[in-house]
């Protein structure tokens, strides 16, 4: 049997959610990480950065460093950096976090900066390291002021509960745990009014139900009445999923929201002893629905820990140990955020033992190169990505590709995955390190003849395909 330790109500365990404040998806507060291990052992794995990629951000940087009074060029790096780090490559957080303060220091009224920064002060705050929480007072302060939060738009009043939930933490530290319940206490009392008052705001029943949630986990008080609560709020968000802000879902910043949040549905209504909802939802997770593009490794392991929940549904039925819903340490915002890093099984209840070695992955690259580009307001790239003209369109760095490789991307793959393309967001082949980092991927749905859609590609452009792939492996 896989157990996690419960150590309810500890200020480690609610410092955990703050991570998750104002990220691309709704956040996702959950408890229980380890003491023992760091955030980059417990968060996703590093994830290579390509030529282009260091070449773009090492331009960033020297800006940067060049220009330090410059407000844009420390904000650019700066979310360009955050950016990748929220993809995977953690070693970039120190230099995300430098750029981002310096920018600060230079304007403190930008507010989407002020929400980047507040979110690496978070991720401090999860480690154990407060020597930035003046810090953190001064950018919540800056971002929000004195205003009554039910006047706030719906970004400002996202971080203004986690900021209460810090308020909470920074009690509980102090030794005040009853002012700390009494403003939990406040806390889901506004959200429930925030909800209240817009019932068509769908993100707010994420929100109000990400807190019921991690207070059900965390609090050993009115335990079930919170889980009976985020499952309301939950079960509207999956009525009406199609009304969640676009930026929540998008694949390319959030792949696995939905895989992520009606995991935590299940895990819900099992807890409540309803077998009959959970296992549709379970059922469903561990389909792996081929619908749902881009295949991750998040939604690999959902799949495998689901199918583990059905194997034993009866055992779990009002089973508390499940709340709240794995993942529940510093690892819970990469369930949204992931493509191909690890998602720990440290903080998993489970009756059979689940290893994530066990699960076989066929996950898709992370687009990083999309995601320095949009971070970094990068101008003129068409110039030097593919562009259609007279001649059609080619591939960015082509040199470094077969002829016949490039010529058959540039002809077969263009439509779909070049800027402009369908499904160019998930898979954008318009510059060779893209093409390269995908080998794997593009030999597999090749063979498998899914790509092309429709007739797939003829046998000897396949034996081409995997032969150049294999080459890269050797």
């Amino acid at each position: 049997m896989t157990k996690r330790t419960f150590s309810p109500w500890t200020a480690a365990s609610i410092s955990t959610a703050i991570v998750l404040t104002l990220s691309a998806c709704p956040g996702k507060p959950s408890g229980h990480p380890s003491r023992q291990r760091s955030p980059a052992e417990l968060t996703r794995r590093d994830l290579p950065l390509s030529v282009a990629d260091e070449r773009r951000l090492l331009e960033l940087a020297e800006a940067a460093e060049q220009n330090p009074d410059d407000f844009a060029a420390r904000r650019a790096s700066g979310m360009a950096h955050m950016h990748l780090t929220l993809a995977g490559v953690l070693s970039l957080r120190e230099r995300a976090e430098a750029d981002l303060e310096a920018a600060f220091f230079l304007d403190s009224s930008d507010a989407e900066l002020n929400r980047a920064l507040g979110r690496f002060y978070n991720m401090r705050a999860v480690d154990g390291d407060y020597s930035k929480a003046d810090m953190q007072v001064k950018v919540y302060g800056a971002l929000l002021g004195e205003r009554d939060p039910m006047a706030m738009d719906d970004l400002d009043f996202v971080a203004w509960s986690f900021f209460q939930l810090g308020r909470v933490l920074t009690d509980k530290n102090r030794g005040k745990n009853l002012r700390a319940l009494a403003k939990v206490d406040d806390l889901e009392a506004i959200l429930a009014a925030r909800v209240k008052a817009q019932p068509d705001n769908i993100e707010f029943h994420a929100l109000a139900g990400n807190f019921a949630f991690f207070f059900a986990g965390n609090i050993p008080l009115e335990r079930e009445r919170r889980v009976e609560e985020a499952v309301a709020y939950f079960e509207v968000l999956r009525a009406r999923w199609d009304e969640l802000r676009p930026g929540a879902k998008d694949p390319s910043h959030c792949p696995n929201t939905y895989e992520n949040f009606m995991f935590e549905l299940a895990e819900g209504y099992t807890v409540l002893g309803r077998a009959d909802m959970a296992r549709p939802i379970y059922e469903e997770l561990a389909r792996l629905e081929s619908d749902r593009a881009p295949r991750t490794r998040a939604k690999e392991l959902i799949a495998h820990v689901s199918g583990e929940r059905l194997r034993n549904l009866d055992s779990y039925l009002g089973e508390m140990k499940l709340m709240p819903p794995w993942p529940s340490d510093i690892g819970n915002c990469v369930v949204c955020h992931a493509w191909n890093a690890e998602i720990p099984l440290d903080s998993l209840y489970a009756l059979d033992p689940l290893r994530a070695e066990d699960v076989p992955s066929r996950a898709e690259p992370t687009p990083l190169s999309k995601l320095i580009g949009e971070a970094g307001g990068r101008e003129g790239e068409g110039d030097e990505a593919g562009e259609a003209g007279e001649e059609g369109v080619t591939i960015a760095g082509r040199e470094q590709l077969p002829e016949a490789l490039a010529a058959l991307v540039e002809d077969t793959c263009s439509p779909c995955h070049f800027p402009g393309g369908e499904v160019a967001d998930l898979l954008d082949l318009s510059r060779a390190e893209a093409v390269i980092g995908a080998a794997t991927w593009i030999d597999e749905r090749v063979a498998a003849g899914e790509m092309p859609p429709g007739d797939g590609l003829d046998e000897d452009a396949r034996a081409r395909v995997h032969e150049w792939a294999a080459a890269l492996t050797d």
